[in-house]
């Protein structure tokens, strides 16, 4: 008797936390903080930055390619003392992937490849190893290839390197897991979907991208980042040592990184990348349901990750984001489509927590969903 009313009651709670998230996302929007709301989340940004030792950053809120919301912070080049302003381009590290998977769900719409393919079809000097992975299982994270970037750390992408020292330090583990039948994080697989787009396209992911997506959509200030190039208003990145002491960092090689995380953007060109992202014009209906349903494995786990994208909710909110860590940078880019939202995070230091700051902005722009967490 007692068993059955435990059941009962956890019958109930279930029942009520469902309908309590079905209620967040129909009534949570974006609203217009007041002025109090506003400071408190000045000062928590400031706080977070000074404790961590952070020059500078960014944050933005944004309505269907509309910016609602922007605030700077803080220092773009310490050295220099160049404050950040609204079109300072920061590194954005793997929020890169959706670029990628963007290209290779166009390349399907107009049948130049299947996301079932085995990544062997198009580059068949692999390792044997990895014969059998597919081009989805690289998008997903779930083919088993280990993490260069594991391996070699992120230092990695502070050196130049060929395609082939790269494969040769992924290769020098063996397989994670069989394909499929796992998830792990992995750079390695971005960086040979970057390869492969290069072989059908017959063109560096550079002009692809440019082809593709920047120019179509003027996007003007994002591009692969590289070190010699002379890119306006480029953020410098930090890090600290071991005494917490703030240090430079150098900009992320393209050769060491492509699609994986080498792109560096700014807050006015992924809003338009989010309005472009809400009509079907740039990929078609059936190509983004695709790129954003989470990977179910044999076993039954939800990844909560579909193709370059987290598909993880946020209290009943569906939500389609990506972090990125690289070289001296952390970023944010999560969107809400039922809410037609965009928050943006930028931040020029290496290892501290985006996420942090994208939660702090979400809640005071959509208060509906309780205090800011800690």
């Amino acid at each position: 008797m007692y068993l059955k009313f435990i059941l009962k009651i956890m019958k109930t709670t279930a029942i009520m936390s469902f309908l309590t998230l079905i209620a967040s996302s129909m009534t949570a929007q974006i609203i217009k903080p007041t002025p109090e709301a506003l400071a408190s989340l000045d000062h928590r940004i400031q706080v977070y930055m000074h404790e961590n030792n952070i020059p500078g950053g960014l944050i933005a809120v944004a309505s269907d390619g509309r910016i609602i919301h922007v605030k700077t912070y803080g220092m773009a080049n310490v050295e220099l003392a160049v404050p950040v302003i609204d079109s300072t381009v920061f590194e954005i590290g793997s929020i890169s992937k959706q670029f990628v998977s963007a290209v290779i769900m166009r390349l399907a719409e107009e049948n130049k490849l299947v996301v079932d393919d085995p990544i062997h079809k198009y580059l068949p000097y692999l390792p044997s190893e990895w014969i059998g992975v597919t081009i989805r299982q690289l998008l997903t994270h779930t083919s088993g290839i280990p993490d260069y970037e594991e391996i070699r750390t992120y230092d990695v992408y502070r050196f130049r390197l060929t395609p082939e020292e790269i494969i040769r330090i992924a290769h020098s583990r063996p397989m994670d897991f069989t394909p499929g039948m796992g998830r792990y994080y992995s750079n390695t697989g971005y960086f040979l979907l970057s390869m492969l787009i290069e072989r059908i396209e017959g063109q560096p992911l550079g002009q692809v991208f440019q082809n593709r997506i920047f120019g179509p959509l003027k996007m003007t200030q994002t591009r692969l980042a590289d070190p010699e190039a002379i890119i306006r208003h480029r953020a410098a990145g930090y890090w600290v040592n071991k005494a917490g002491e703030l240090i430079n960092r150098n900009p992320t090689e393209t050769s060491s990184t492509l699609g994986a995380g080498g792109l560096l953007s700014s807050v006015f060109d992924l809003v338009k990348w989010d309005k472009a992202l809400n009509s079907n014009e740039f990929l078609n209906a059936d190509s983004k349901k695709t790129m954003w349903t989470p990977v179910i494995l044999p076993n039954g786990k939800n990844t909560e990750y579909g193709f370059g994208w987290r598909v993880s909710p946020y209290k009943g909110l569906l939500s389609q984001s990506h972090g990125g860590q690289v070289a001296g940078f952390v970023a944010n880019f999560a969107r809400f489509p039922e809410q037609k939202a965009v928050i943006i995070v930028f931040l020029n230091r290496y290892r501290v927590s985006s996420n942090r700051i994208k939660l702090a902005v979400l809640h005071t722009f959509m208060p509906s969903l309780g205090p800011v967490p800690d």
